[in-house]
């Protein structure tokens, strides 16, 4: 009993550093040419991200970086353009080796976040709306949604789906274990 709950205790802690992780891997590819620079993370799951950058000169926008980076390389992204907002809607992104994680939810979709430094992130509003920084980070992460009461995804920058399962799970394995016990008296 004691090693189940210390089992679920790790996974809880693993759940937690994992949730803090900064995006660090190599850069896919570069798209764009100038003295200004921002990366791009694509996190389709938990270790199933990519990081690409984006360099302009002047100003540019969150779609000014995806449209370039879609054009530069094998990052496809999937948009539609609404005349009526003026902006684009991302409606999804692909790649090699990007599986979306299966929420076994409809309420699914792509969650834009931006950051500084890469580890402090804010919800973004529209693509087209958001102003790229040097050495600023974008995020879109791939989550699913609680429309009962924001509206915004349930998944952040950096974290892994759905840690209430990891948690579930090792809950039930101690249950498990303890019917064992109770079994063998």
């Amino acid at each position: 009993m004691r090693r189940v709950m210390m089992l679920v205790l790790v996974i809880a802690a693993a759940q937690a550093a994992y949730a803090g992780l900064v995006y660090q891997k190599g850069i896919e590819y570069t798209a764009g040419a100038g003295e200004n620079s921002a990366k791009i993370v694509i996190d389709f799951d938990a270790g199933k991200f990519f990081l690409f950058e984006y360099r302009w000169n002047g100003q540019a926008k969150g779609w000014d970086a995806l449209a370039a980076i879609d054009a530069a390389g094998l990052l496809n992204v999937d948009s539609q353009w609404f005349e009526q907002f003026n902006s684009h809607f991302v409606n999804d992104f692909s790649f090699p080796g990007g599986v979306k994680f299966d929420y076994g939810v409809d309420a699914t979709g792509w969650g834009y976040w931006g950051s500084a430094d890469g580890e402090n992130w804010l919800l973004n509003g529209g693509v087209d709306g958001r102003m790229l920084t040097n050495g600023g980070w974008d995020g879109w992460v791939w989550s699913n949604y609680d429309y009962n009461v924001s509206w915004d995804p349930i998944r952040s920058p950096g974290m892994a789906p759905e840690p209430g399962t990891i948690l579930l799970l090792g809950a039930g394995a101690m249950f498990v274990m303890r019917a064992k016990i109770k079994n063998q008296k």
